[in-house]
């Protein structure tokens, strides 16, 4: 099969870790043929024997929708990958990656309806959704319906935060992510503000608003050799999400043999496990306990960063390329006629 996908966001965190992590191991695993699309500077991050046709489009535009469509349809595919809910206009069979329905309770009433239609789009013509999560695919089936086309596929964790490595120094809390209402970092920084003795290290985004917060540093955007310092230096990571579809950040904490507190949305427990601590996201006293328990409790400390470690390795991009690529296999046989 030649297969394409959309690799616009490789670069980015997110969707751009899922890009990334995938296609290098779907090139690993070999038996396809893989076709990359994005503009020129994205090829250095691509897998050697991967094409990379050179095309580029504003995200959410109308004119993302044509330009990307027409380069895969002239590309000879099989089948086509979007990374994403926003899915091209194109004659060529699709599968689609739907992360999360975050969007679908966006506060713009505009940006809610533009979700609304390109997810249900991308449900309806897809030949196969997949999805990060067991969480998050029972949710599309309640919200869409073809629960059947359905395929859940779990993020991998990068090798880089299996192994061993340097730790940033100092004593400290630490947070992986945007900013945006529903990561509930302002709910964080307030159970923050109850500890003493500690730091809180803010790091994904600019976090311009705690700017001066006591005590809290914004590392902003890091590279992954010092995201993984700052996991393995960290008390613990909090991922206090009101609403999560993975929660990656948790699992490369975990990964590092580090604690994680995250809040009990249904993919955070489906991620963790018993490996993490999980509190009422919407309590800030509940989160502030956690994280003093694990701050004051040693052995506490020892037994979840080991049960974490052992849980993350089960999360391999290389087990993430194996369900996606039995799910391109089965999407081209129904696109050929064939159950």
């Amino acid at each position: 099969m030649r297969i394409g996908m959309d690799c616009r966001k490789i670069g980015d965190f997110g969707i751009g870790s899922y890009i990334r992590g995938l296609l290098h191991a779907l090139a690993a695993l070999g038996g396809e043929e893989y076709v990359a699309f994005g503009p020129a500077e994205i090829g250095g991050a691509l897998p050697a024997g991967v094409e990379h046709v050179v095309v580029d489009a504003p995200k959410y535009s109308l004119r993302e929708l044509f330009r990307i469509g027409r380069a895969a349809d002239r590309a000879r595919l099989d089948l086509f990958h979007a990374p994403h809910y926003v899915v091209p206009f194109l004659r060529t069979p699709f599968v689609v990656t739907i992360h999360d329905l975050i969007h679908l309770r966006r506060r713009n009433p505009l940006q809610r309806v533009y979700a609304q239609t390109m997810i249900g789009r991308a449900v309806r013509r897809s030949r196969r959704v997949l999805s990060v999560s067991r969480a998050v695919g029972d949710e599309i089936a309640e919200a869409f319906g073809h629960g059947d086309k359905i395929a859940v596929t779990p993020n991998g964790v990068d090798p880089q935060f299996l192994a061993p490595g340097p730790a940033e120094r100092g004593r400290y809390f630490l947070f992986v992510g945007n900013d945006k209402p529903h990561k509930n970092v302002e709910r964080l920084i307030a159970a923050f503000g109850q500890l003493r003795g500690v730091e809180l290290v803010l790091a994904g985004a600019e976090f311009a608003r705690f700017r001066g917060t006591a005590n809290v540093t914004r590392a902003g955007f890091v590279e992954l050799q010092r995201l993984a310092a700052l996991y393995r230096g960290a008390i613990a990571v909090v991922q206090p999400s009101l609403e999560e579809g993975f929660g990656l950040p948790a699992l490369e904490a975990m990964a590092c043999g580090t604690p994680a507190i995250t809040s009990n949305t249904p993919a955070l427990l489906e991620v963790t496990g018993d490996a993490a601590l999980h509190v009422d996201g919407r309590d800030v006293d509940e989160i502030a306990a956690a994280m003093r328990r694990v701050m004051d409790d040693p052995a506490l400390r020892a037994t979840l960063g080991a049960r974490g470690a052992e849980r993350a390795r089960t999360f391999s991009w290389s087990r993430c390329a194996a369900l996606t690529r039995d799910a391109y296999r089965s999407a081209f046989r129904l696109s050929k006629g064939n159950a």
